[in-house]
């Protein structure tokens, strides 16, 4: 739910709880008219949540690379066998 005025906006920095994303959202068009406390409260939970997202790429891209690199491994694998196959069938040929 939107905030309806700026006493709304205060109330909620001032609280402990986190601030949701959507609450994050909610609070931008509000930004100009908001104290110099609410402000670092604000910046702060902006860079919790950007630090949040970073971890969850790096998570995402970890598993990522591992999947590569197996399919890197079976790749080569089976390179190795069909070049073994290939060889074998040309002195098979001759």
């Amino acid at each position: 739910m939107p905030f309806r005025s700026m006493q709304e906006v205060d109330q909620r920095l001032v609280t402990e709880s986190p601030l949701t994303e959507q609450e994050v959202r909610d609070l931008i068009p509000w930004m100009r008219q908001i104290g110099e406390s609410g402000m670092r409260r604000l910046n702060s939970e902006l860079a919790l949540q950007n630090l949040e997202a970073v971890q969850k790429f790096e998570r995402s891209s970890s598993r990522l690379t591992w999947w590569l690199i197996g399919l890197t491994g079976a790749l080569v694998l089976l390179t190795i066998v069909i070049a073994c196959y290939t060889v074998q069938l040309a002195r098979i040929a001759h």
